[in-house]
């Protein structure tokens, strides 16, 4: 893992609508330090690789489920899934031109909640009036990187027969991910602001960008063209006001928040949770949030190397159908439709799809993935791109992909 960390050269070619070249050599210093947020691609490739070598190191099933609990709760750390959950946040806001900071560097005992901090309110304003979409997934970003880190996870266990042991892993992702949508649309939100803006106080700088991931999702759904500003002011007479409690919320949206927190116990449904996966076929159902609501999947996994997934995407006016299929980790296809602009109360529909083609040298690979505009869990554009990525593998089966 460590080389790894040290730096990748990649290359990224984005159409969004004109071709432009993007050329970036990761400074591992500057990532250490948390001031440029990994792709999502990295995120869950550093921190999926982190947890199979750590738990097969550890091997004692109870030792591994305190070494869970000490990297997320009691210390959260770098490459633990409070840090790929930030980090998801933090891409999509830097996709859009909004530098932050990941408070894991901080190393803080028994946090309780970790921030993405160091944003401006000239930059939110900015991102929710140019790219609302883009703005609604930053919010529910966290959660769909955890989401991605298990797949990647499961992924390495059924097809390449990883011994690691990650059920308490698994618990704690998905059980955590479930209560904290569902505490959204509970008074919890508001005990929760009330003691974060009391505590952060007049400074800018330690303000979290979104407070209650969910609150704020549903929010800036249902209000897309509602100018940031309108959120008034901080209680401390600085800056504006970023929280939304579950008070701010309409009926509806407080109704439509605790409907997703009831249709995210569809994650559940995981034969991986009892440490079941099949010898030739598994499947597991999935609630993921997205910029226009939610989706409803159903993943298989088929041996020797066939992953499917379907999806019914879903936004306030109907239902969107799409199909994903992964063959030897080397050739992906994905065809979808979804709302036109990608949000919630879009009624037409755009055709879009994905090609990657990837290749293995030794211990390096190579990608190249093409994706029309749309929504893909664990890509960071929603407009149309072509990335190409280069790097060095971690492990055969788990390659620390390049920065897009």
């Amino acid at each position: 893992m460590g080389r790894a960390a040290s730096g990748v050269l990649c290359f990224a070619l984005l159409t969004s609508p004109a071709l432009a070249q993007d050329i970036t050599l990761l400074d591992s210093d500057n990532f250490a330090r948390g001031f440029h947020a990994p792709s999502m691609e990295q995120a869950v490739s550093w921190t999926a690789a982190f947890y199979d070598e750590s738990h097969r190191a550890i091997r004692t099933h109870w030792e591994i489920a305190l070494f869970d609990a000490a990297v997320d709760a009691g210390l959260p750390l770098p490459l633990s899934d409070t840090w790929v959950h930030e980090e998801f946040h933090r891409a999509v806001l830097e996709n859009r031109g909004v530098a932050s900071f990941d408070d894991v560097y901080h190393f803080r005992i028994g946090a309780g909640s970790t921030a993405v901090s160091h944003v401006r309110d000239d930059n939110l304003v900015r991102m929710k009036a140019e790219h609302p979409a883009d703005f609604v997934r930053a919010h529910e970003a966290g959660v769909e990187g955890e989401h991605a880190m298990v797949l990647r996870l499961e992924q390495q266990h059924f097809f390449d027969r990883s011994t690691s042991w990650n059920l308490p892993l698994y618990w704690f992702v998905k059980a955590n991910s479930i209560a904290y949508i569902e505490s959204g649309s509970t008074s919890e939100a508001n005990r929760l602001t009330d003691r974060w803006e009391r505590d952060e106080g007049a400074i800018v700088s330690r303000r979290d960008f979104t407070g209650h991931d969910f609150t704020a999702w549903v929010y800036d759904l249902f209000r897309p063209d509602e100018p940031y500003a309108a959120r008034g002011m901080h209680p401390s007479g600085v800056g504006l006001r970023r929280y939304i409690r579950e008070s701010d919320l309409t009926d509806a949206e407080r109704a439509y928040l605790h409907r997703q927190g009831r249709l995210a116990v569809l994650n559940l449904l995981d034969p991986n949770l009892i440490g079941l996966s099949g010898d030739r076929f598994s499947a597991v159902a999935a609630h993921v949030l997205t910029p226009f609501g939610y989706t409803i999947d159903l993943d298989a996994f088929i041996r020797p190397r066939l992953f499917i997934a379907l999806h019914d995407y879903r936004n306030h006016e109907r239902n969107f159908p799409g199909i994903d299929a992964t063959l030897l980790d080397q050739i992906r296809v994905a065809l979808w439709q979804q709302p036109a602009h990608e949000l919630f109360r879009d009624r037409g529909g755009r055709l879009g799809g994905l090609v990657s083609v990837r290749v293995h040298r030794w211990n390096m690979f190579a990608e190249v993935e093409a994706k029309s505009a749309g929504w893909v869990e664990g890509n960071v554009h929603l407009d149309r791109s072509v990335t190409l990525r280069i790097g060095r593998a971690i492990r055969a089966s788990d390659a620390a992909r390049g920065r897009e």
